[in-house]
Formats: C-alpha cells, structure tokens, sequence
C-alpha cells in the first residue's frame, strides 16, 4: 500500500525505495496469507480483502488505469496509487504468489516480478 506508506514515511528511515522494497521483501519471504483480520489497520481498504502485499510488488506501477503521479511537500513526485484495489483482490494475490514460488523471485528487484504485472492487471480488470 503504497499511500500508506508515504503518509508514514520518515526520511530517518533511508530511501523511500528502499523502505518499499524492505516491506515487499517480506511479503515475499512469507508468501500468500490471505485476509488478516488480526492487523491493526484491517480493513485499510475493503472487509475481506486479501493482506498478502500490503506493500504492493508493482510500485510504482505507472499505469494510469491504476493511479497518478502527485506532488508532496516532504519527497516531491510521488506516484499514488491509493484508488487501486488490484493488489488487494485474493485471485491477483494468489496468481503473483504462485508465480513468486514456481520462478524462484526471491527479491522485489527481479525483473521476474515487474514481469507479472501485466498478467495481475489482465486478471484484476476483467472482474471490473
């Protein structure tokens, strides 16, 4: 959730990439959790919707089916993808899950991953 992340951020922290592909390093070492009603800030978008990338793979994505770019007063440009859902809907997380264990992406800076972003949207979109 890369909105959350920008509201949150602090420059004491490092890079704001950095900060972003530490939490998606995570994600990918735990692999598919699904919902997790346990978190303190569920639901931050939807009530049922699945927890595996809170920190989404894709950012910044670009695409601007999916979000914008904006400007900030702390880190300037930033790319906002806070009306994005994609990330969050279960079949798009199982899909990226599966795909991050049977091509062995062990890191957020695989091209591997970046590679799965088109397949993620084309499942997403068609449940529009």
């Amino acid at each position: 959730m890369a909105t959350f992340l920008y509201l949150t951020y602090d420059s004491k922290d490092g890079d704001f990439m950095d900060c972003i592909r530490k939490k998606v390093k995570e994600e990918i070492d735990a692999g598919w959790i699904g919902s997790n009603r346990s978190c303190e800030y569920y639901p931050c978008h939807y009530d049922g919707q699945d927890c595996t990338f809170c920190y989404c793979p894709f950012y910044p994505c670009h695409d601007t089916r999916f979000g914008e770019m904006i400007k900030t007063k702390k880190l300037g440009d930033v790319w906002s993808c806070s009306p994005c859902l994609m990330i969050h809907d279960e079949d798009v997380c199982k899909f990226v899950s599966s795909k991050i264990k049977e091509l062995g992406i062990t890191e957020p800076d695989d091209p591997k991953l970046a590679a799965l972003f088109d397949n993620a949207a084309e499942i997403y979109l068609k449940k529009q």
